[in-house]
């Protein structure tokens, strides 16, 4: 996409759509305030009275995506609302490379809070305390969000294949381990060749079995 040149004159009035357009077309990896302003063409000071700081950008355009995104319902068993909810939200970071590692390092955006919130009511309309309900969810929502950042530091080397089959190699059994560890190997090395999301996926379930234990008890 061309970045339209700055003109002259009175400055540019921006809308909230704008601001947010814009920073979905320069996308979350490392963005700035400068580079938001150019694909707007508007000085950054222009955007500075719209939008007074680098997290505010974020949150704004991060908020929208939040609302606009098709979640799934929050009816049906506790445990099919976590999972449903955790991957649908582990996909929306890889659509949106760099956000996770901006989400950790800022305040959370209000409409995810807000999610955060609707999912531990549910827990709780079903029985959960609302201690349980919050930790649970925060439990899933930081899995989630470190696995996410995870695959994205690996895949952000210069040769991440070669990294994943040195990492196999490194964990591949030895003839002279004993038994449980070369049980142990296997099994990471095993971990190590699967799917990001594959992965992921059965780290939430052993999570969601622990979550049972405690609400059955």
């Amino acid at each position: 996409m061309t970045i339209p040149r700055r003109s002259s004159g009175r400055p540019r009035k921006l809308t909230n759509g704008d601001i947010i357009d814009a920073v979905l077309e320069e996308g979350f990896a490392g963005i700035t305030v400068p580079a938001v302003a150019r694909r707007l063409g508007v000085s950054t000071m222009t955007l500075y009275r719209y939008a007074p700081t680098r997290a505010d950008l974020l949150a704004l355009a991060w908020n929208h995506v939040i609302t606009t995104t098709n979640w799934p319902p929050l009816t049906g068993p506790w445990r099919q609302i976590l999972h449903t909810h955790a991957t649908a939200f582990w996909h929306l970071l890889a659509q949106y490379p760099g956000v996770v590692t901006e989400l950790s390092q800022a305040l959370m955006p209000t409409e995810m809070m807000h999610r955060i919130d609707d999912v531990a009511v549910a827990l709780v309309d079903q029985g959960f305390t609302a201690e349980d309900a919050v930790l649970s969810v925060d439990l899933v929502i930081d899995l989630t969000v470190d696995h996410r950042r995870g695959v994205e530091n690996i895949h952000g080397l210069v040769d991440a294949p070669a990294t994943l089959d040195a990492m196999a190699q490194l964990w591949a059994p030895k003839d002279t381990d004993p038994p449980n560890r070369r049980a142990v190997r296997a099994a990471m090395a095993n971990a190590i060749t699967l799917t990001p999301f594959d992965w992921f996926t059965q780290k939430l379930d052993l999570a969601l079995r622990g979550i049972d234990a405690r609400f059955q008890r």
